[in-house]
């Protein structure tokens, strides 16, 4: 639940919460969920059922709450990443209890001083669950962005080099009309981002694509309103940055022509 003193604990002051969310979440996507229903069967409730706003048929029911995304909350499957908010529990009539604490450790957390406090929980009825340094989901599109950028470039590069070599005799033909190492730096570079560029391209179609057929089929995942989710600073660095360095690589290492190649090869 997201009181005051577990929202201070993650620096986020009560007037960051809207005052007419039912839930807070740092999970992008959530809030656009369609067909949700925050509902409240009577079991939570210790209050008289249908006494509270939406309560119907012994149920209390608020339809499509209003979800508000706070990236300051912490991340993790255990974690308190989603909180249901102090105006949701006055509408659903429910009545706080506490299921368990959260502690975070003024130092890091050895194995064995984790492996004792869960002994300890274990002879009091209790288990403990500790959080590992599992990266948010902007860090892992992040270091899919650079990994698949470096692996692009890299085959890119063998590309160009077989481009490059299939097509040394023009080569020859523009030195020996008198064609200047710039015009040859050029068709390397425009060459490896020409390359650049149509990957980036297709690979971005092809990955939408594939979003958009299972987004489709996927009720969980709200449908295609996940892609309102569009990574757009990771895009522009496929789309614009990886043809620019491949163009610059292209220009720095197509090299100078060895006097060799202005020569007709002997076959």
């Amino acid at each position: 639940m997201a009181t005051p003193e577990l929202l201070a604990a993650f620096h986020i002051r009560p007037g960051e919460v809207s005052p007419t969310a039912d839930i807070v979440t740092m999970r992008p996507g959530l809030a656009s969920v369609v067909h949700m229903q925050l509902v409240d069967n009577g079991q939570a409730n210790n209050g008289p059922s249908g006494s509270a706003p939406g309560c119907t048929s012994g149920d209390c029911i608020i339809d499509q709450p209003v979800i508000q995304e706070l990236d300051t909350l912490p991340s993790g499957t255990s974690a308190p990443n989603t909180l249901i908010t102090l105006h949701a529990i006055k509408q659903l009539g429910l009545q706080p209890s506490l299921a368990g604490w959260f502690v975070q450790a003024p130092q890091a957390i050895n194995p064995a001083q984790v492996k004792s406090a869960q002994l300890m929980a274990v002879a009091q009825g209790m288990s403990v669950e500790t959080k590992d340094n599992v990266p948010n989901m902007s860090t892992l599109i992040n270091s899919a962005t650079a990994f698949g950028i470096v692996l692009a470039l890299a085959i890119l590069a063998m590309s160009v080099g077989l481009v490059r070599s299939e097509t040394a005799g023009d080569l020859r033909v523009l030195a020996a009309t008198g064609a200047s190492s710039w015009a040859r730096h050029a068709l390397s570079a425009s060459t490896a981002g020409g390359l650049a560029l149509l990957g980036g391209l297709l690979g971005t179609v092809a990955g939408y694509v594939g979003m958009i057929g299972w987004l489709r089929g996927n009720t969980v995942a709200g449908g295609l309103a996940g892609l309102e989710n569009v990574p757009v600073a990771n895009l522009l660095v496929i789309l614009l940055g990886m043809p620019a360095i491949a163009v610059v690589l292209g220009w720095v290492l197509s090299g100078r022509e060895r006097p060799a190649t202005v020569r007709r090869a002997i076959e």
